[in-house]
């Protein structure tokens, strides 16, 4: 089938097809596929002149933010003043697909990436028809994409108490002192991937719990402006992680120091762990510095442990659990719920020291990106 008659005419096409190839160049891009339904995807959440727009801005991911008048000198062939370009531009922050920035009463927008960003801020916007696209897309490229580099966006915390005073662990590894060193406005937000699977009538067998996406400083405030999320305290956010960590979801925080987020994941739903669980060595694509162990002599064969983890990396072997290391992201929470207390965390070998923010993980996942291209 032609691009035109996926997506109107030819002009349009043309749109749509440059703004593909100019989201392609972020660290996690948006490829080509055979089906165009990439091109589909951004119809819905792209009008053509907002498409054209987007073509001619920058990318959020390293802050290159630009202001209004910048953007406009860009733009103004289009036959529209500066007045209409704030105001598209405004319509498109509010639709999620672009980011923004206010600063001494001056506006800055730019590019956000598709995950994590466009897909993540359409929490008020979720409809079966561009819901099935996006599996098609992950499907046919954007899987690949996500995990190409195998350098992952997320990095896992371990739960509270799953760490011991032996570990002698640095602030980013324990998520209380995470939370206690945030500087900004913390939100909560429902979780988009339980509320995508509550829309298909499949909800959550892991947990009954919505709100557990926490999302730090500015990206938090540009969840609690957009009514994605609301503003929540450190002591709520710490209750909130309390309670996760009773039904036994996975903490991922942002692959940094100082992350802007943290998602609270299972199996049953979450699309980052449940793309993970179909890979056979789920450690290569995800950042993590400790696993599970066994002490095979006080283990009694219960399977509360397997019962217990998200990534199937434990089993029974002549009745006592056995840790499949390839498998195991350290999450601790076998180790808090083992009932003779058999299991421990073991740091790592090679320690994996993640960048100081996040703008420096993209830079470097572009960087081995370019490198891999090279290389075909």
């Amino acid at each position: 089938m032609s691009e035109e008659n996926l997506n109107g005419s030819v002009e349009d096409s043309n749109v749509y097809r440059e703004l593909q190839q100019h989201l392609d160049e972020m660290p996690v891009g948006f490829p080509p596929t055979k089906s165009g339904v990439e091109l589909r995807l951004l119809k819905n959440f792209f009008t053509p002149e907002e498409a054209k727009i987007a073509t001619k801005l920058k990318f959020a991911w390293s802050k290159d933010f630009d202001s209004l008048d910048v953007i406009y000198e860009r733009v103004k062939d289009l036959g529209i003043s500066i007045e209409e370009l704030e105001r598209i531009l405004d319509t498109m922050f509010k639709k999620g697909t672009v980011m923004f920035q206010e600063e001494y009463v001056k506006k800055y927008y730019a590019n956000a990436m598709f995950a994590i960003g466009i897909y993540e801020l359409q929490l008020n916007n979720v409809n079966t028809k561009w819901l099935r696209e996006f599996s098609q897309f992950m499907k046919e490229g954007y899987s690949m994409e996500f995990f190409g580099t195998k350098i992952s966006q997320f990095r896992t915390i371990p739960v509270e108490k799953s760490l011991t005073p032996e570990h002698h662990a640095p602030s980013y590894e324990e998520v209380r002192k995470v939370i206690e060193n945030l500087y900004g406005p913390i939100a909560v937000a429902t979780c988009m991937c339980r509320k995508v699977t509550d829309l298909f009538n499949h909800p959550c067998k892991q947990t009954n719990l919505r709100e557990t996406c926490l999302i730090f400083n500015e990206f938090a405030q540009h969840y609690i402006d957009q009514g994605l999320g609301r503003q929540i305290t450190k002591k709520e956010a710490l209750e909130i992680l309390e309670n996760v960590k009773k039904d036994g979801l996975v903490l991922n925080a942002g692959n940094s120091k100082n992350p802007s987020f943290i998602c609270c994941c299972c199996q049953d739903c979450c699309m980052f762990l449940v793309g993970m669980n179909v890979l056979s060595r789920p450690t290569k694509f995800h950042a993590t510095n400790y696993y599970a162990e066994v002490d095979p002599d006080i283990c009694t064969g219960c399977g509360t442990c397997i019962d217990r983890c998200q990534l199937n990396a434990l089993k029974l072997v002549n009745d006592v659990s056995r840790v499949i290391q390839k498998r195991c992201v350290g999450c601790g929470n076998c180790v808090i719920t083992c009932p003779v207390e058999a299991i421990q965390l073991r740091k790592k070998d090679n320690i994996t020291i993640p960048p100081e923010t996040e703008e420096e993980l993209y830079a470097k996942i572009l960087e081995t990106k370019k490198q891999l291209k090279g290389k075909k």
